[in-house]
This record gives structure tokens, C-alpha cells and sequence, in this order.
């Protein structure tokens, strides 16, 4: 009495009825060889799917703070005071690796920060002041600093009265190299007519930190 063979990609079954087969086995699959990390890629000239190596990439590294929202400023504008930006956790950017400190930690400051520590490489850096004030001719001026050294453009913020408008600063911007773990703040340089903070900065004001090398 003869019997039917079943076989799979050349395998029997056991004793169960079971076979076990790969997935280079499948008769539109070609993947002989794969490598940790591959996907399964179909190739349209030899109707198979090809086991494919992901292409390799630089990752982008930035540091940004540009939540929105409506919380107060936490102080008022003083020349000579580091420009504060607000994120909850989860509502910042920090693929850099960047460490957030407070000089004020207060919790009128829970969730502002004002240094943002970098480990070595070169930067650009780019950011902006919304401020309040009291009257035509109120102005804010700003630059980034790095240690004991102001780097890079300044950016100013006006009244609204005025030609830019608080709606439209102008931003602070920058290119640094540091060698060893630096933290980077933007300083304000000089004020004029600060009044009573509201949420401008908080709604407008964000902060960009790319790693370009």
C-alpha cells in the first residue's frame, strides 16, 4: 500500500503532522543570510521579498523649547538676568542630551529654565524674548552666552507700538565649538519701561539648540 509524501521546503513532518519552516523557505522570500536589524524589502525584478540592511543615518540632535501655553512669566525683565522658557515634561525637545537647570527654582519656576548645559561639539544656537512693557518705548535686548562670554547676534524685542512689535522680535543667534561640557544661556543685556509679566513669553518665546557636528 503506497502512502502520499508530504513534504515542505524539503522537511516531513514529525509525528505530530508538524513541519517547521523558515522564512527563507517561503517560495517568494530570498532572506538566506540576514543581519540583525534588517527588514523585509519586496524587489519588483525578481518578485521576491529581499532581506534589506537599514540604510545608516546620522540622528538629529536639538535641543527646543517652544510649548505654548499661558502661564506667567515667572519674573520681572532685569538687564542682566538669563531669559527663562517654558516646557512641561514631555512638551521639550532634548535629543542632545542637554542638562535644564533653574537659577531660580522657586515654584513660581517649576517647569521655566534657563541653562541648558551641552556636552562638547558645535552648536547653532537660536532664540527669542516676548516682554512686557509698560509703555511706546519699551525694548529688550538679549544674546546668548557662553561661560563669562556673550556670543553671536543679539535679538531685540520691542513695544508693539513700535516698528517690529512684541508680536515679532527680533532673535538672538549663534554658532558655538565648545571643547568640554559648557552651559549656554541667552542674557539680557538691557531693558527698558518692564511691567507686571504676563504669558507672552510663555505663548511665543522658544528656544533652538542643533548639534551640527
Amino acid at each position: 500500500m503506497s502512502h502520499n509524501k508530504i513534504k515542505v521546503a524539503g522537511q516531513e513532518p514529525n509525528a505530530s503532522g508538524e513541519i517547521s519552516v523558515a522564512l527563507d523557505n517561503l517560495s517568494d522570500v530570498s532572506a538566506s543570510s540576514p543581519s540583525n536589524g534588517d527588514f523585509l524589502k519586496y524587489n519588483d525584478a525578481s518578485n521576491e521579498w529581499e532581506n534589506v540592511a537599514v540604510a545608516s543615518s546620522s540622528s538629529v540632535e536639538i535641543l527646543f523649547f517652544g510649548q505654548g501655553g499661558s502661564v506667567n512669566y515667572p519674573e520681572t525683565l532685569s538687564s542682566g538676568n538669563n531669559v527663562y522658557f517654558y516646557g512641561t515634561s514631555g512638551n521639550f525637545v532634548n535629543t542632545i542630551g542637554a542638562t535644564l537647570g533653574q537659577t531660580t527654582s522657586t515654584s513660581a519656576f517649576d517647569d521655566w529654565y534657563d541653562q541648558f548645559t551641552l556636552p562638547a561639539g558645535d552648536y547653532v544656537l537660536q532664540g527669542s524674548l516676548h516682554g512686557d512693557f509698560s509703555g511706546a518705548s519699551g525694548e529688550a535686548k538679549y544674546q546668548f552666552r557662553e561661560g563669562a562670554n556673550n556670543r553671536g547676534a543679539s535679538g531685540v524685542n520691542l513695544h508693539p507700538s513700535n516698528t517690529s512689535g512684541t508680536e515679532y522680535p527680533a532673535e538672538a543667534v549663534s554658532y558655538v565649538t565648545l571643547t568640554s561640557s559648557t552651559t549656554i544661556v541667552l542674557r539680557i543685556t538691557d531693558v527698558t519701561d518692564s511691567t507686571t509679566p504676563t504669558s507672552l513669553q510663555c505663548k511665543r518665546g522658544y528656544l533652538l539648540i542643533m548639534k551640527v557636528n
